[in-house]
């Protein structure tokens, strides 16, 4: 009887004597499914291949290319100076003191480094100020390409830790785009970017290291920054930052600059899970006040106080103060906004611009961090009536 399936192909049939055959038989609808098959079995196996490929290539990946080549590697000297005995007193075997023309100064050069990024495309680059605080020149500035850019000192703010930079260069230069610091999620990936490892690499290339937003506004002690650093508001990080890392920018997951990497908790000198980050949107407004001005314009209230805490009690019952904590004024000057706007000598300030204050230095922290001719709302207690002060902040002239 005649096979109703047409025949496809012939076989060697493994379980029969060698040389017979097998007639392989396949329905034309069969067919059709089995293609259809092994069809989508590639396409999947395509697919999953095109996933992995897209998976490697994520949003911390884009971020990188979007901002590492906008990273430059800061290497300054600077010079220890030293008296030493002049060689040609050596000859006495130490029988005489040496008098002030027995001697000479020996410069010793120590070399250090940092990073910093261009931030806009006329080349100005950001870093920290510490950076190039003791140095006497700035060797070299490398982009991430091996470029090696002839850069000036555009200024700095020694109380923000902040410098710029600006490429001498008429070539556009790569550079990264600087995001609002407020819009910041506490666990959210971020990426530190330096070089921390000084000398000990050759190549130009910047380091990356990933983390997690750890808290914001963090108000490290004036002790830490050396009394007049203000480090406040700061962004907590666990990503890696070591020494070399400073000036470098903090990202975030769709590439912005979010931070300046400026300092690390540590005992060791080496990284513990604990790094700091300048706001982006201070050193935004810092930066645009040192290309406008050359420097930062000194922000200045008009006035000096006292802890009440620290105040004989005697005195402040002669001046009526019921405040438990706060500032009371023992100085103002008359020309000064704040005096025009009210302000009198006793009066005790407890809040500036909704922020609590018990002493001075909280009044100088949060001064610093203003510009010129932004608004303060002084709140203070005035023989135990609650006053309301507005006025906006001038410039200081020491001239």
């Amino acid at each position: 009887m005649k096979s109703p399936w047409p025949v496809l192909w012939k076989a060697d049939c493994p379980c029969k004597v060698p040389g017979t055959h097998s007639l392989v038989a396949v329905n034309p609808m069969m067919k059709n499914i089995i293609w259809t098959c092994i069809s989508l079995l590639l396409s999947l196996t395509a697919l999953a291949q095109e996933d992995i490929s897209i998976s490697r290539r994520n949003a911390i990946v884009r971020a990188i290319e979007k901002v590492g080549a906008s990273v430059v590697t800061i290497n300054v000297v600077g010079y220890e100076r030293t008296q030493v005995a002049d060689p040609f007193f050596n000859n006495f075997m130490g029988l005489f003191d040496f008098a002030p023309g027995m001697t000479r100064t020996r410069k010793k050069a120590v070399e250090s480094i940092g990073t910093g990024f261009v931030f806009d495309n006329h080349g100005h680059i950001l870093t920290n100020y510490h950076i190039l605080q003791n140095a006497d020149l700035i060797s070299s500035v490398t982009l991430a390409d091996g470029r090696r850019l002839d850069v000036e000192l555009v200024g700095t703010d020694e109380r923000t830790d902040i410098a710029v930079l600006r490429a001498r260069t008429d070539t556009p230069l790569p550079y990264a785009l600087l995001g609002d610091s407020e819009d910041l999620h506490i666990g959210e990936w971020v990426i530190a970017i330096g070089n921390p490892f000084g000398s000990m690499i050759t190549d130009p290339q910047p380091s990356v290291s990933v983390g997690v937003v750890s808290a914001k506004q963090r108000r490290v002690k004036r002790e830490v920054g050396g009394g007049d650093r203000l480090y406040q508001d700061m962004i907590q990080t666990d990503a890696a930052i070591n020494p070399g890392n400073s000036g470098g920018p903090l990202v975030n997951a769709v590439g912005e600059v979010i931070g300046i990497n400026t300092m690390l908790f540590s005992q060791s000198g080496g990284y513990q899970g604990i790094g700091f980050a300048i706001p982006g949107n201070r050193a935004k407004k810092v930066a645009r006040e040192i290309i406008e001005f050359g420097r930062r314009r000194n922000p200045w209230f008009g006035f000096h106080g006292k802890a009440v805490e620290e105040m004989n009690p005697y005195t402040l019952r002669e001046l009526k103060i019921q405040s438990q904590r706060g500032v009371v004024v023992t100085e103002i000057v008359k020309i000064a906004p704040v005096y025009m706007a009210g302000l009198q000598l006793g009066d005790v300030i407890e809040e500036v611009n909704g922020r609590a204050v018990e002493y001075p230095q909280d009044i100088d922290f949060i001064n610093w961090d203003l510009f010129i001719g932004d608004p303060v709302r002084l709140t203070v207690n005035r023989q135990g009536t609650q006053k309301e002060i507005y006025f906006s902040v001038t410039e200081i002239h020491t001239e």
